[in-house]
């Protein structure tokens, strides 16, 4: 039984590299656990995911903390003894700046709309907190605001151990109902909470807050957001999408929107004048149709089940037997079937089948699918 492990990170959330002893190593599924005596590597804990990074050689793919003592798994097995080790800073820095963005916001809509943070998630990708309560547009717009001024302020962020018997006395905001061993970030005069991950010295470090949507998420608010780094790496990639749509659409990227929104406005009345079209064209096909006392099968490619049913609804009267109207690719023909002196359903089933189909519909007309070829399908119904 190792003792617990010493947690560099409380000391200090900007040590980078250190050196520790590898007390033990033992092969698990995903590589080896190994324990040091102490680590500045934050383990998955509070919505954040771990710090990554190496012990010697061997690469540190996830941190996990049980019973005081943090487990590091990694792709290969270090020695026992002393080693230097590493964590990727950028990365862990990055998710500073995150979580301490969403201390001051979880903090402003606390104070503003009594609202409490219920679920925080920090991974690689994005970063999302949950509180209690609805919000809209225009109060997260206030919150936004209200969470950058504190930014520009620069205000101090303190971690601390406050002692026991201070505890019930002090406010805060805590997702827990905790008693003991509870550390607070404190954030000027704007926010005071529980929390066991690094944070910023100061909210300048932050750079900038954004909020980038929000849903209603089990009677309260989800909200996904980005700070920091990730606000820049976030604003590059949209600013080089509008880039290349400007370019694109040859519009100004201020008038981006106005731009694609009347080219969708357009787009949308000729799709609806070419369906006017298509539906015309399958009409005037069935003028050519010659009159028989017989079934009669034909097929167009390039028609849609619409197109079918219009030049079957215009066909079928000059048809003594069933007009089969095809569309499709071979194995996977899509079917329209009308008679005006049958009951359709009544036959169907046998239909489908004998021509492994599937399918059904009115008295007068029904539709489906055929995995049968075209010539078996031309034989069945000669």
């Amino acid at each position: 039984m190792f003792n617990k492990t010493e947690k560099l990170y409380y000391e200090d959330a900007y040590i980078s590299d250190f050196c520790a002893c590898v007390l033990s190593s033992s092969a698990v599924d995903d590589g080896f656990d190994v324990v040091l005596d102490k680590t500045a590597f934050f383990p998955e804990e509070g919505g954040q995911s771990a710090d990554t990074g190496y012990i010697a050689e061997s690469r540190v793919l996830r941190v996990y903390e049980k019973d005081g003592v943090v487990h590091h798994i990694t792709d290969t097995e270090p020695s026992l003894g002393d080693h230097w080790c590493n964590i990727d800073f950028d990365s862990r820095f990055e998710k500073m700046q995150c979580h301490t963005a969403e201390h001051i916001l979880c903090g402003i809509i606390d104070s503003l709309f009594g609202l409490d943070n219920v679920g925080f998630h920090l991974g690689e990708d994005e970063v999302t907190f949950d509180v209690n309560g609805v919000l809209d547009r225009s109060q997260l717009d206030k919150v936004e605001k209200m969470a950058n001024d504190i930014v520009f302020s620069n205000l101090p962020v303190e971690a601390f151990f406050p002692p026991q018997n201070r505890l019930p006395y002090m406010k805060y905001r805590s997702k827990l109902d905790l008693t003991e061993g509870v550390r607070l970030v404190q954030i000027g005069d704007v926010d005071t909470c529980a929390c066991c991950a690094p944070h910023v010295s100061s909210t300048g470090e932050i750079g900038v807050i954004k909020i980038l949507d929000f849903m209603k998420h089990r009677g309260g608010t989800r909200i996904w957001m980005v700070a920091g780094n990730r606000a820049l790496l976030d604003y590059r990639k949209r600013y080089e999408n509008i880039k290349r749509i400007s370019g694109m659409l040859s519009t100004p990227q201020s008038d981006v929107s106005n731009t694609l929104e009347s080219y969708i406005a357009e787009s949308e009345k000729s799709k609806a004048e070419l369906k006017v079209a298509r539906l015309q064209i399958a009409e005037l096909e069935a003028k050519l149709v010659e009159p028989t006392v017989t079934n009669a099968v034909y097929y167009f490619p390039t028609f849609n089940i619409p197109e079918l049913i219009a030049f079957s609804n215009a066909a079928n009267k000059k048809i003594a037997g069933l007009t089969v109207a095809l569309c499709g690719v071979e194995g996977d023909y899509k079917y329209v079937i009308s008679s005006h002196n049958q009951d359709l359903r009544a036959i169907a089933k046998k239909i489908n089948v004998d021509l492994n189909g599937r399918g059904g519909g009115r008295p007068e007309m029904i539709q489906g699918s055929f995995a049968s070829t075209l010539a078996e399908i031309k034989e069945y119904f000669k």
